[in-house]
Formats: C-alpha cells, structure tokens, sequence
C-alpha cells in the first residue's frame, strides 16, 4: 500500500488553506517551522487555530510577520515586490527543506513567472511578484509542500479547481476573476468548472493553483483509497453560499488486479506538405495546450506521396476541440479526425537521485505498489552533461544506476 493525497478544494485554493489543511491533518506546527525558518526571511511565525465556516471545523493558519503590515517585510527592501529570480534564490538557499520540496517549490515559482509574464506580456524572469513575492505567500506555499511531504505523500491527485467570478483588486489594479495568471496555469488541465457557476469573488489564488501544478499528478476523481484522515483548512473570509474550506483526503492506495481504464480522446491528421523543421515546434505548441501524448510518424499521403502522421491524445472534449484549433492554425492540413478511446497507465510519480554530476529526476512506474520502471529523466541530464563537457550518455547511466540503487525489483 502506498499513501496517498486527495486534494478537495471545496471553495477553491489558496496557500494558507492548504497549509491550514496539512496542519489539520495531523503535520506537527513545530516540524514546519524548523525547516521553514532556513528560508532566512525575516521575522514570522505560523499561528494556527480551530476555527468553523458555515458550521464546519477546521484549521485556520496564518503567517503573522512581526510588525509589519500582512508579510510585506521582504518587500520592504525589494521595493514593494520580487521577481522570480529572488524567490528561487530564496528557496535554494533553504538547505532544511528536503529536495523533492524545493524541487516542487522552484517549480511553483517558475510557474507563476511564466503565467504572469503571459498574462502581462513580460518576459518570465522580469516579472514583478506583488502579493506572490510577499513572506507570508512564499511561507504559506513552502510550507504547504512541505507539509504534504511530512504527510508521506507517494500520489496526490486533486478534484475540480473552483474559479470564482466577478472581480477582484490588486496590486495592477481592478482585475476579472478567475485572474489571467489562474487562467494560464489551468491551460490543459481536465475538468475546469466554468466560472459562471460559482459565487462571485476570487476561489482560487496564483499561489494556490501554482501549488497545485508543482505537486498534483492527476486532475479528476480520486483513486480508490482506504481513508485514514480528513484535513481541513479554512479560507479567511466566512461565505453565506458554501463553507470556505480546502480539504485534504489521507490514505492508503487499494489496487485492483488491474490499472484503471481511462478515456481518451485521439486526434489524427495526415500532412504531405508540412516543413518538417516546423514539426518540433508544433509539438511542443501540443504539448504546451493540453495535449498528454503527440506522436508523429512516417506515412503516405494520396498518390503515394511522403507524409506525417500526427497522432494526438486530449483528456477531455474542451482539450480536444482546443487542439483542433491549433493543428489548423499550425499546420496546412485540411482535416482533423479523432475519436474515444480507452488506455491503461502505471501510476507515476518523480523522485530525485544524486550522480556525481549533479541531482536528476527520475520518473516511476507503478503497479499494484510496486515499481515496475525508473527512468531518469532525459532534460536533466542533458542539462548536466553539457555543464560539465561530457557525454550524454555517461550521465544517463549514472542517473540509471542511482535510481535502482538500493531497489533490486
């Protein structure tokens, strides 16, 4: 049996309901705090209390930074914001935090550059952080990975991300809800709720989707799991509709005989006049919109003409017909075919090993709770490799024998 982690966000998500939820799902306040306090950000603390919306009891948890104004210390002498730059500085330098939480933190902050460069039109490492780049935001989301480690999560999953509606104001003014940055980082993730469905206001904060896309494997239903506990953090506003609560679902992983059947949506269209020095970039373009697979092969077109093949997989209709769109604007063809089909896949997860040239991730895939592959991952040793002037294939057989180190199966 293997742990794992239902993320509910019930009235959306933010950092500190999440910290909140971990604190309530039985992660000691003074484990967090130790390793947190080796961000080397000014004088805070967490303080967490028992508090009920609409009835329902939870965890309440704040970052309370001494005598100043909500966290803004750190932006006192950064001018009132930070860029990416800063945080990933301060999130590297936090040696108390283990790997796989920097890791996810890093990856949370590059998140946030890259969807409000797009949303502002700036490129990912100028962006200016305002409410993100804060102490208390860069605690709560720290401290929210941290917490789902502690928790020993081998899986976590989450279901449908509320959006809110309406308006909301910061640090550029009067913005629409869902704010653009949310909007970014949901691209391609299944399941999206319309906004129009929810209470006016903001749900789901950039921290707090950023959170999600670091750590969540799987967007959807829950997998099948003997529950163990029920963590639940509270947002700070007490709402007259829906209780303003994140819960988190602790359990064990049951297995069936067999992985589950998942629905799938294949794409197809057969291109005898495409440049083929397009054809990386219209994948990774793929890719990038929500795409879980893009495959291209060698094929003949009418009269027996050389052709590509693109086969394309979307998790959804909205994913799919976004696709579409992309394949006729990226591409001469004239036709798209796709129809449903079902697919089995080994649950997957990442882990860092060490080499002698540097930390490589390593995907792996399970089966019944047993891990059937370890394969390094190719971008993170080609990154190594040409740091130090070596060859490619020397660090991927490093990274191999690390991630089977100490595990003979």
């Amino acid at each position: 049996m293997t742990t794992h982690i239902h993320i509910d966000p019930v009235s959306g998500v933010a950092g500190d309901m999440l910290l909140g939820a971990v604190l309530d799902a039985g992660v000691p306040l003074a484990e967090l705090l130790g390793p947190l306090s080796t961000l080397g950000l000014p004088g805070w603390t967490i303080e967490a209390v028992m508090e009920r919306r609409l009835g329902l009891a939870g965890t309440r948890a704040q970052v309370l930074v001494s005598g100043l104004d909500a966290g803004r210390a750190w932006h006192a002498s950064n001018h009132g914001h930070a860029v990416v730059s800063d945080l990933l500085d301060v999130v590297r330098g936090a040696d108390g935090l283990p790997p796989e939480v920097r890791e996810r933190a890093e990856q949370a902050f590059v998140l946030l550059g890259e969807a409000e460069g797009a949303a502002h039109g700036t490129a990912p490492g100028e962006v200016y952080l305002h409410e993100v780049g804060s102490v208390d935001a860069v605690v709560d989301l720290c401290g929210g990975l941290l917490g789902l480690h502690l928790l020993g999560a081998h899986s976590i999953s989450c279901g449908p991300v509320p959006l809110g509606s309406g308006t909301v104001r910061c640090a550029h003014g009067v913005m629409p809800v869902p704010v653009p940055a949310v909007t970014s980082l949901l691209t391609g993730v299944p399941g999206v709720p319309g906004a129009g469905s929810h209470p006016t206001g903001e749900l789901s904060t950039p921290t707090g989707v950023a959170l999600l896309r670091a750590c969540v494997d799987d967007f959807g239903a829950p997998p099948p799991m003997t529950l163990e506990t029920v963590g639940v953090g509270l947002g700070a506003r007490e709402r007259a509709d829906v209780p303003n609560i994140l819960r988190l679902l602790v359990g064990n992983r049951t297995h069936s005989a067999a992985p589950e059947a998942q629905s799938v949506q294949v794409l197809t269209t057969t291109l005898d006049d495409l440049d083929g020095r397009v054809v990386p970039d219209v994948i990774t373009r793929l890719l990038a919109a929500g795409a879980l697979d893009v495959l291209v092969v060698p094929s003949h077109g009418k009269k027996g003409r050389p052709a590509l093949r693109f086969e394309v997989l979307a998790p959804d209709d909205s994913t799919r017909e976004h696709l579409t769109a992309l394949l006729f604007r990226e591409t001469p063809t004239l036709g798209v075919r796709w129809r449903r089909e079902q697919r089995v896949t080994l649950t997957r997860r990442h882990r860092d090993v060490q080499t002698p040239f540097g930390s490589v991730r390593v995907k792996e895939g399970s089966f019944e709770g047993q891990v059937l592959t370890r394969q390094p991952e190719l971008d993170d040793c080609l990154k190594l490799a040409r740091e130090a002037d070596i060859p490619l294939r020397d660090v991927l057989s490093a990274a191999s024998r690390a991630a089977h180190s100490g595990n003979p199966d």
